[in-house]
């Protein structure tokens, strides 16, 4: 099995039933417009994907909101929301690597992903409660909640401070073709200048679960170059 499914985490049975598949990619990849011109384009053009991403990043002045569309021969960038807004098509695999670091505004290159990581788990609803107001939280509040729910003293204590003072900040909203429809994973991760974290959630609203893995910017843009190359088959846990 590929490396892939520990940070990532691919999960079954969150598969679409709606035949309106432009509907249902845009609730969960474009929830704030999804019905806007611009993002109508995007999706007539995903519907023909093989993969989708939605990538949100930002750490000091670089910044992202781009839709990743990988097809069969090609993988198509294009830009939201942005008034200089782009569009580029890769081919090479080589360019399509290059591309996922440099949109982490990462240059510490890995091909692998570790294994065997710890890993806290909690409500999604309780987290994004927390991060919502960790601004106005001293780090022990931020600590105490966190270790009250995982019951993890020591890695609830560093996910809080980069909960606190966090260096860096992104999303991933990714789907995958299936024979039954579409599967949808939910992602995020955080960084300060001691470590980073993915935090893998759920994507469905009748569910509230988080699981949170350490892990450095190099081992997440890892584990999307990998996502983003391998065929829709290989991605799936035996």
């Amino acid at each position: 099995m590929l490396a892939i499914p520990v940070l990532l985490g691919i999960r079954e049975g969150n598969r679409a039933v709606n035949n309106n598949e432009k509907a249902y990619l845009g609730r969960f990849l474009f929830p704030e417009a999804f019905e806007g011109k611009e993002v109508s384009d995007l999706l007539q053009k995903a519907v023909s994907a093989e993969r989708i991403c939605r990538l949100k990043y930002s750490e000091g002045d670089h910044t992202h909101d781009l839709c990743l569309q990988v097809h069969k021969e090609r993988t198509c960038i294009y830009s939201i929301h942005d008034p200089d807004s782009f569009g580029y098509e890769l081919t090479e695999p080589g360019k399509v690597k290059r591309a996922c670091y440099y949109l982490f505004n990462c240059f510490d290159y890995t091909d692998s992903v570790p294994t065997n990581l710890p890993a806290l788990q909690m409500s999604k609803r309780k987290f994004e409660e927390l991060k919502a107001k960790a601004n106005s939280c001293t780090l022990y509040f931020l600590a105490e909640c966190l270790i009250a729910e995982t019951g993890d003293l020591a890695n609830s204590a560093q996910l809080a401070r980069v909960l606190k003072s966090p260096t860096a900040d992104g999303e991933l909203k990714l789907c995958s073709r299936s024979k039954g429809g579409w599967t949808l994973q939910h992602a995020c991760y955080m960084e300060d200048a001691a470590g980073g974290w993915l935090l893998r959630m759920s994507s469905v609203s009748t569910e509230d679960w988080m699981i949170a893995i350490p892990a450095t910017k190099a081992e997440v843009c890892s584990a999307l170059c990998q996502w983003m190359l391998c065929s829709s088959h290989a991605v799936t846990p035996e």
